[in-house]
């Protein structure tokens, strides 16, 4: 089906049942995420690559562990199964383009028992152009844009990546956010949208794909001073994880009505990082502890990647930031903006988020 360089594609569906019949074929071949497909037909896969502005046969790469041959016509015909509109186009293309930068590791996630999923950021104008949620209920279901744009690429790390349970994909637990995981950020905003600093224009329509667990969502409530959302969102990032091991970035999320109640307060996007970077912190010991039982003392000396140097510290009251560096915190502004409400959005570490600009036809 989405093997080789150009992949089948259905025609003539002249009825319900033909369609239905379909729908279990893919079943039976393995070529769906779980939920049922819409037929690739000739003329919907069509639709799809003119609204790409690409030819048919461009590689855009290769999908591990299989490495299927990502052609714009394969990821077309999946898209047509995800049940996008060819609008939705050029943000799918230039998802799956960094999806497979090598920057990005794809096959390091393929191929983990983390439950981390491709979270893909979507900001700039593009946003309300094709209709990504950006508000009330961001990471759940009801806008088609985010639940299809994210189940393409599903899709495509099962189609042409081989990434089936227990086989390609290795993720001991799973997670909901395997299926789909878009949402649309920094459109209600006071600060610069997130693109910006990756070196792109405030006018520029951005996609980020970011490895991350699933959202951990937290409800401060109360009224006053909005550093103490801050300060929830701080706490419910000091836990023993893969950041506080071996670095990383971290997504977190908050509320427009947090935004813009922090800056009227005089907070800039820069204080806020190093707010959570200063607050979201660990005792040294209990990483120390961690290490001790997870890999034991033998592998001390030998492996910095299971003992980093910066451990042995054997003075009181040190602490481990969940991120090395302020900067490595990615603070998006989006959700209901009548709420204040955040969220935690955890990474894993070894694959460094890629984003890359939208080229609109």
């Amino acid at each position: 089906m989405v093997t080789g360089n150009a992949a089948a594609h259905l025609t003539g569906l002249d009825s319900v049942q033909g369609a239905i019949d379909t729908i279990e074929q893919y079943y039976e071949n393995g070529w769906t995420d779980g939920f049922p497909i819409v037929p690739p037909t000739e003329d919907a896969v069509h639709r799809m690559i003119e609204a790409s502005c690409r030819n048919a046969l461009d590689v855009i790469g290769v999908v591990p562990p299989r490495y299927g041959v990502a052609t714009i016509e394969a990821v077309a015909v999946n898209a047509v199964m995800a049940g996008c509109k060819p609008e939705y186009m050029p943000v799918i293309v230039t998802a799956v383009e960094a999806l497979l930068d090598e920057r990005f590791d794809l096959h390091g996630l393929q191929a983990t028992s983390d439950p981390a999923a491709p979270m893909v950021i979507v900001s700039g104008p593009v946003v309300q152009q094709i209709g990504v949620n950006h508000g009330a209920s961001l990471f759940g279901p009801g806008y088609r844009a985010n639940a299809t744009i994210g189940r393409t690429l599903r899709l495509i790390m099962i189609n042409l990546g081989g990434a089936y349970p227990d086989s390609g994909d290795k993720s001991t637990l799973g997670s909901p956010a395997k299926y789909s995981y878009c949402v649309g950020v920094d459109v209600d905003t006071p600060w610069a949208p997130v693109h910006t600093e990756f070196g792109f224009a405030p006018e520029d329509s951005c996609v980020m794909v970011y490895a991350a667990d699933a959202p951990r969502g937290n409800n401060p409530g109360g009224s006053g001073s909005m550093e103490f959302p801050l300060w929830i969102l701080a706490d419910s990032m000091s836990n023993l994880n893969h950041n506080i091991i071996h670095g990383g970035h971290a997504v977190v999320v908050i509320s427009p009505l947090i935004a813009h109640t922090l800056h009227q307060e005089g907070w800039t996007k820069d204080e806020v990082k190093f707010y959570l970077y200063e607050r979201a912190r660990v005792p040294v010991e209990r990483v120390q502890r961690y290490k001790q039982l997870r890999y034991g003392r033998t592998q001390e000396a030998g492996n910095p990647y299971y003992w980093p140097s910066w451990l042995n510290v054997d003075e009181p009251g040190i602490t481990v930031p969940a991120v090395r560096d302020p900067r490595n915190f990615l603070v998006l502004v989006a959700g209901d903006p009548g709420r204040s409400r955040s969220a935690y959005c955890p990474a894993r570490p070894y694959n460094p988020p890629v984003m890359k600009k939208v080229e609109m036809p």
